[in-house]
């Protein structure tokens, strides 16, 4: 069976509503999939395709591609985890969802929908009936700890995008203020991403919004919160909402305090995985000293949440039930046939949309259309800038001797651990002599690769993860360079490009050197965060089989490869240490 899901940019509601599990299963082998930013689709996708997801889908295209589809027998759904229809006028996104063109677009994509996938019970009730079936999904945990480390004192914080700060002013503020005045130093309050304003004047922590679902949630990890804050207010809007605040915090057993609305009571059981308050300041100070004093309370909920991130959470359990609701009905045709002027719907719809905004726009058209033309030649300017970047590598690598890099540049690391240490240590000392270049993904759709040159021996790459020609770019470049390291930093091995990294495998006269801190089994996973279910591809056999060199930090991961996949000839590295690195010196060359 092929699944194509469609929408216009790669945000976490995709990535959560869909295109984790449907990568899953086809890395199981049980369907083929692809994910096509909107814009970007083409006949051939539809004509492949049997099923059709659409994924918050609210453009002309989108609702063109469903009723072309639908006219062709596919079998299509919609998954929705906003009402997107009502979105409150006080939001950054209300201009664009409001529109009565946007609007239009999205009932029609619905209309043409079999199934609706929903993973809130309001918007199940909602928008559920105007299909013919509908079910409620769970978005899953994807990274996740093991078990959680203490800390020497008790962590609290707040993880949430930029427009959160005003919901903390409202709902947080006093609360805050009496816990600080109360327990003072003893506590460490941090706020991700959105930033209130008594942050400064309390002496509060703000750390930076993390770009990318996969970096963000490795941040949290590092974060090791003890007590999350989650508040909510009080609307229709946010009632439609999902509580994955709660999995996130459970995904790494953070203690998570949540207001007593939907949608955390249809996943919160007060006290037992969290504690529900009201808004109210009293209610909010309550729960935090609690937590705070009573160390068995908050071990016991950290546990069950870590319990039920992995028994209830996992992708192992939610990828196979979001694929048999999505197929459930389903049968396929026995020929779809060509489908014709596809090319030519797509050019009268971009007429259609420059009339439509015209009329949207009245006397502002002028002015609107000025900042779309600059905004194109500031691309045009950074497209330009990436090819001389690009350039300027290519140069670099000719000349200079060069090692790639697949993990995050070491600067961004704490430097505390072993592994932090190791990493820094072959850069400055084993590999000073060359010019490196690391690897960082980046989840987003639409975006070009954006290089950075950091100093006269370290340029940064973040890339697209769907946009292969970079990753045939990047690998060219690997080519030419020689030698290749790869930390088993597993956020960014999983991503889209990432998995075509396995490619490197297969280039001549590369020397691929595997650090496999991480990687495999759970007990290693100190760093990662991530459970075994979550290396796709067979990372672990595909590394250990073709890799040139292999860093093992304990002999017991070493004899764990050997047993379960054999020996083989290759160049090993057990425990390293300055010595040990000698070969590895050695081997680079």
């Amino acid at each position: 069976m092929n699944v194509l899901m469609l929408s216009t940019t790669f945000i976490p509601s995709v990535l959560l509503c869909g295109h984790c599990q449907l990568d899953y299963m086809e890395k199981r082998g049980e369907i083929n999939y692809k994910f096509v930013p909107s814009h970007f689709v083409k006949r051939k996708n539809v004509e492949w395709a049997d099923v059709i997801v659409f994924g918050r889908s609210d453009t002309d295209i989108d609702a063109y591609v469903a009723k072309i589809a639908k006219k062709a027998g596919k079998h299509l759904a919609y998954f929705l985890d906003d009402d997107i229809l009502n979105v409150p006028s006080y939001l950054s996104s209300a201009p664009y969802y409001l529109l009565p063109s946007t609007q239009k677009n999205i009932k029609a994509t619905m209309s043409f929908c079999d199934t609706f996938l929903t993973p809130s019970p309001v918007l199940m009730e909602k928008y559920g009936k105007g299909f013919r079936h509908a079910y409620l999904i769970s978005e899953p945990s994807l990274n996740r700890i093991d078990q959680k480390k203490e800390n020497n004192k008790i962590k609290i914080g707040f993880a949430g995008s930029i427009d959160r700060a005003q919901d903390i002013n409202n709902i947080l503020e006093d609360a805050i203020r009496k816990i600080v005045e109360k327990y003072g130093d003893s506590v460490e309050i941090e706020f991700m991403g959105a930033k209130p304003s008594f942050l400064e004047e309390l002496g509060l922590k703000h750390l930076p919004y993390q770009d990318g679902y996969d970096a963000y949630t490795a941040y949290m990890a590092r974060c090791n919160w003890d007590i999350g804050l989650a508040p909510m207010p009080l609307s229709e809007f946010h009632r439609c909402k999902y509580f994955n605040k709660f999995v996130e915090y459970a995904s790494f057993g953070i203690a998570g305090i949540y207001t007593n609305c939907e949608p955390y009571v249809f996943g919160i059981r007060n006290e037992e995985n969290g504690l529900l308050v009201n808004n109210t300041t009293e209610e909010w100070v309550d729960a935090i000293s609690r937590l705070i004093e009573d160390k068995e309370l908050r071990k016991r909920i950290s546990d069950q949440c870590l319990k039920e991130a992995d028994e209830k959470y996992s992708l192992r359990v939610l990828a196979p039930d979001y694929y048999q609701k999505l197929i459930n009905s389903f049968e396929k045709a026995e020929s779809y046939g060509h489908i014709p002027g596809f090319l030519l719907a797509k050019t009268l719809f971009f007429f259609k949309r420059v009339y439509r905004k015209i009329r949207e726009q009245g006397k502002d058209f002028p002015e609107w259309l000025k900042k779309k033309i600059d905004k194109k030649l500031e691309e045009r300017k950074e497209n330009i800038q990436y090819a001389k970047n690009t350039g300027k590598l290519k140069q670099i690598i000719s000349n200079r001797k060069t090692v790639f890099v697949i993990a995050p540049i070491y600067d961004e690391f704490n430097r505390e651990s072993d592994y932090e240490k190791r990493v820094e240590y072959l850069d400055r000392e084993i590999l000073k002599d060359y010019y490196l270049v690391y690897l960082n993904g980046e989840d987003r759709g639409l975006e070009h690769l954006n290089t950075t040159f950091v100093d006269e021996r370290h340029a940064n790459i973040v890339f697209n993860s769907f946009d292969m020609s970079q990753a045939d770019e990047i690998l060219k470049l690997i080519e030419q360079s020689g030698t290749c390291v790869i930390h088993s930093v597993i956020r960014f091995i999983r991503e889209k490009l990432s998995s075509d990294m396995y490619k490197v495998f297969d280039l001549e006269n590369v020397t691929t050197i595997w650090d496999s801190h991480g990687a495999v089994p759970e007990q290693y996973h100190e760093l990662s965060n991530i459970h075994t279910e979550m290396i796709t591809n067979d990372i672990e056999k595909i590394f250990y089989e073709k890799a040139d060199v292999l860093i093992c930090e304990k002999k017991e991961l070493f004899r764990h490869f050997k047993e379960k996949y054999g020996e083989r000839q290759m160049r090993y590295i057990v425990c390293p240490s300055e010595n040990t690195y000698d070969e590895l010196k050695e081997t680079i060359g």
